[in-house]
């Protein structure tokens, strides 16, 4: 019994997919049938290249009133407004148009021979003056083909129904009649002046800031040119001079001028002469290029006197390749960026250098003045962790390692280095092409600071490198007298920047400033058993601290000293040598307090460090014997101990 209803099942499924299958095809192709009879226009209205729209006034407008005649043509991929100026056209506007035309439908039609029949004519549908006329030219095909041309057609717009939610339109030939919605009107508007706003576009940049390769500034009255170029992600200066541009600044340059937007439009006799708009020989002409293309704006006289403070400017202006003259509304601080182009979009850092590259920095005070030149060599590294450095130095018996992370400082302290302004209004880039007398006149001749940077080939060379030579040597100097400033240079750079006096701090050449802050690291297998604090003030003084490690947790201030014993580090590296006595706020003074800590296995024997009273300002100095140093504590050891020697130090 359960194996006839599953076939009867199965048949009914059959039946029904197989009706579904056969049917489908009728339906869709009945529905495609239905929807091209509803369609105004053939496949000819699917691809044009010009449009010519005439619009005809009212019948209540005022007397005179002419009719106007739009033409767009398409060039290429774009569309322009050839009449009745010659302009971009608004792509947006063009595309709903060519929509409206390629896929109007009419709600109804009827022959335009039945209507002597019924005693009416194209008259009583506005269609013998149609106030709407376009005229539609297809895209001939290709040169060779055998596809004979589409002709043009003309689609003329006629009153409204008497609803006045639909349109009569005339078919091209003539024929028929179409009501259609009133929508397709609305696309082009009632008022030619509107119209006209409607199709040109307002745009003056088209081309974007990812595909700009050149921006070029020109002024017409000193004819002064100034030529940016993009290298890959970078920007340079090609003229007046030779040099690195800032690439954010430039950008953003770009961006504002994408932005700016036509004021209004100044044909026929609203139009004053080149001479008097200062287009003849515009204030500015400037030229953007992109891949293959290249657009330019030229920038005269303001329009209208511009009020004190005002945050735009109202100008002339002229597209090179087009007649039509217009204003252009240009924010203050923009033309300000473009007067000022060869120092705003320069770049201010006076060293460009990858920090990767750098395998050796060189850092020496005047010729002469101790404590000598400091090194800092990049050792090689197979672990592929952090780099590795050594330090050396006339001061330092031996070499030493430094510290990866005050390296990285270092150098990340000369990439920061940028010009700055001596003084109010003065520029930072103090010149291009400085005479001897004026290297010698700013100290030069004995720098305070020669930085010397080894840098590595780049890992491709298949472009020269953008950062340089394979050595950068920077030298800061100061002129002294009543001079304050601070001056730097690249030897085998003409360029002389003003940078912030403070850069000198940022250029330590103490040696002890970038030896590395690990000083011991217990192995893994050693344990820290037994931790001793005792004052050094008399030999038979109680102890401070004896805690025994155990399985239990020890307080969190023990804990914490025990972390950094078996890492230790220094937060700062003072001297070297373990002496008597230290200085504490000012003062000499000996040792405050002697820290041991049992070791097992015991190796070489406790874990030993003299420690000082602690300073003002949170400051406490430790020494050690065995590593021959005096350094002052990280914070975390200095509020441990506080925590656990705070009554033995009150008075």
């Amino acid at each position: 019994m359960r194996s006839k209803v599953t076939f009867l099942l199965l048949a009914l499924n059959l039946a029904l997919f197989g009706y579904l299958l056969l049917s489908k095809h009728p339906w869709s192709a009945t529905s495609r049938i239905e929807e091209n009879r509803r369609r105004v226009l053939g496949p000819e209205a699917a691809n044009l290249s010009a449009l010519t729209i005439t619009t005809r006034p009212a019948p209540d407008a005022p007397p005179g009133s002419t009719a106007t005649t739009f033409r767009l043509e398409r060039r290429g991929e774009a569309w322009f407004l050839a009449t009745p100026l010659d302009w971009p056209a608004n792509d947006f506007a063009v595309r709903r148009i060519l929509n409206e035309l390629q896929f109007l439908e009419h709600e109804t039609s009827f022959s335009v021979a039945d209507l002597a029949r019924n005693g009416q004519s194209l008259a009583d549908y506005g269609l013998d003056q149609p106030r709407l006329e376009i005229l539609a030219t297809p895209t001939p095909p290709p040169a060779g083909s055998t596809t004979p041309p589409s002709p043009a057609f003309t689609l003329r717009l006629g009153a409204a129904t008497a609803v006045g939610n639909r349109l009569y339109v005339l078919s091209p030939d003539g024929a028929r009649v179409h009501v259609v919605p009133q929508s397709f009107g609305a696309a082009f508007g009632t008022d030619p002046a509107a119209l006209l706003a409607e199709l040109r576009s307002d745009r003056l940049f088209t081309i974007p800031v990812f595909e700009a390769r050149a921006l070029t500034l020109q002024s017409g009255a000193a004819s002064m040119r100034t030529r940016l170029r993009r290298d890959q992600s970078r920007w340079a200066f090609e003229a007046p001079i030779t040099t690195r541009a800032a690439k954010t600044p430039v950008e953003l340059l770009i961006n504002d001028l994408s932005a700016l937007r036509v004021a209004r439009f100044l044909p026929g006799e609203a139009a004053a002469s080149p001479e008097a708009t200062g287009l003849a020989v515009p204030r500015l002409r400037l030229t953007l290029e992109g891949n293959s293309r290249r657009e330019t704006l030229l920038l005269g006289l303001p329009a209208s006197p511009a009020a004190p403070g005002a945050e735009t400017v109202e100008l002339h202006a002229l597209l090179d390749d087009r007649p039509t003259p217009f204003t252009v509304a240009v924010p203050a601080a923009v033309l300000a960026t473009l007067d000022q182009a060869q120092t705003d979009l320069r770049d201010r850092r006076v060293l460009a250098f990858d920090p990767a590259r750098v395998t050796a920095v060189k850092i020496a005070g005047p010729e002469g003045a101790a404590p000598g030149p400091l090194h800092i060599q990049k050792l090689d590294s197979n672990s592929g962790g952090a780099a590795a450095w050594r330090l050396s130095s006339a001061a330092l018996a031996n070499s030493t390692r430094a510290d990866p992370t005050l390296v990285a400082k270092l150098l990340g302290n000369l990439q920061l280095i940028e010009a700055a302004a001596p003084r109010p209004k003065a520029s930072p880039f103090v010149s291009d092409a400085p005479s001897r007398v004026e290297l010698e006149n700013l100290g030069f001749n004995r720098p305070e600071r020669t930085v010397t940077l080894e840098l590595a080939a780049p890992e491709s060379s298949t472009t020269p490198p953008l950062d340089g030579p394979a050595t950068l040597v920077l030298e800061l100097a100061q002129p002294g007298g009543t001079d304050p400033g601070l001056y730097a240079r690249v030897a085998g750079q003409p360029f002389l920047y003003a940078v912030p006096p403070e850069t000198l701090l940022l250029l330590d050449i103490a040696p002890l400033s970038y030896r590395d802050r690990e000083l011991a690291r217990l192995p893994e297998a050693t344990r820290i058993t037994r931790l001793v604090i005792r004052s050094t003030a008399s030999p038979d003084a109680p102890l401070l601290l004896d805690h025994t490690v155990s399985d239990t947790p020890p307080p969190p201030a023990i804990a914490s000293l025990l972390a950094s014993l078996r890492d230790l580090r220094a937060g700062r590296i003072v001297r070297e040598g373990f002496p008597a006595t230290v200085p504490v706020d000012g003062v000499e003074k000996s040792w405050a307090y002697r820290l041991e800590a049992t070791l097992a296995p015991p190796g070489d024997g406790p874990l030993v460090l003299s420690i000082a009273a602690r300073a003002g300002g949170g400051t406490q100095l430790a020494g050690s014997e065995r590593l021959g140093l005096v350094f002052s504590l990280e914070q975390s050891v200095v509020d441990a101990l506080w925590s656990m020697l705070q009554p033995a130090a009150a008075p």
